[in-house]
């Protein structure tokens, strides 16, 4: 049995011999081999992170409805000062009038950190409060909280056109606060105007975006018109 076993590692390591003389023209030491074996091992990790990174952010992609696909960072005109804060990740309140990029650059926040392969979600305030008041129904809202709590980034847009009740404004707060708390950004889109915001999202929210993050007012034209989005 040895000997068939020794026969079988001899024709093994011939036919590992004449492979490395056909790719590499002789026969490699056994320290070049284990560089190659280091190498090719890296190699098949990083595919594997580039995989993950492709997966999550196929993932937020497909949540892009077809006229915000292209926000990007890149292709947003202005505020360049505004964005380089963005993109360090911290938590914001953007407010302004209609049609000043707010939702584009609430998008393209979202967008820049899936390309890393962080879980970024984008949603809209009456979807979260929808799921709230339906989470009442099977007392499920700790499961419910936990879906948005746990995200590496998150954006809530329209929170002053939403039709939260009180009850539900509470876990917007508590949301937000687990949020700080953990470290992990959100970042809020309103219409009000700076002196609503704290009447619409409570003293507690305000401070906790604002208290390591920045609260972005957005002014000029109508943002839809300069680039043609009705």
């Amino acid at each position: 049995m040895k000997d068939e076993a020794r026969e079988y590692f001899k024709e093994i390591l011939e036919h590992v011999k004449a492979r490395e003389i056909e790719k590499y023209g002789r026969v490699l030491t056994d320290e070049e081999r284990d560089a190659i074996d280091k190498e090719e091992e890296r190699e098949r990790e990083d595919e594997k992170k580039r995989e993950f990174i492709r997966e999550r952010f196929t993932h937020f992609i497909d949540t892009v409805p077809p006229r915000y696909i292209d926000s990007t960072f890149d292709s947003f005109e202005g505020y360049e000062d505004k964005i380089e804060f963005l993109k360090k990740g911290k938590s914001a309140i953007l407010f302004g009038g209609n049609g000043t990029g707010k939702t584009h650059l609430g998008y393209a926040y979202c967008r820049y950190f899936a390309e890393q392969g962080k879980r970024a979600m984008f949603v809209m305030a009456y979807k979260f409060f929808d799921d709230i008041k339906r989470s009442f129904e099977d007392n499920s809202t700790s499961k419910v909280l936990g879906c948005y709590k746990d995200l590496d980034y998150l954006v809530i847009d329209e929170i002053d056109k939403s039709y939260g009740s009180p009850t539900e404004f509470v876990h917007l707060y508590h949301l937000v606060n687990e949020r700080y708390n953990h470290m992990l950004p959100t970042v809020l889109i309103t219409n009000a105007k700076r002196e609503g915001l704290t009447e619409l999202l409570g003293a507690s929210v305000l401070d906790r975006i604002a208290s390591e993050g920045a609260i972005i007012e957005m002014v000029g034209g109508n943002y839809r018109k300069k680039i043609g989005v009705a």
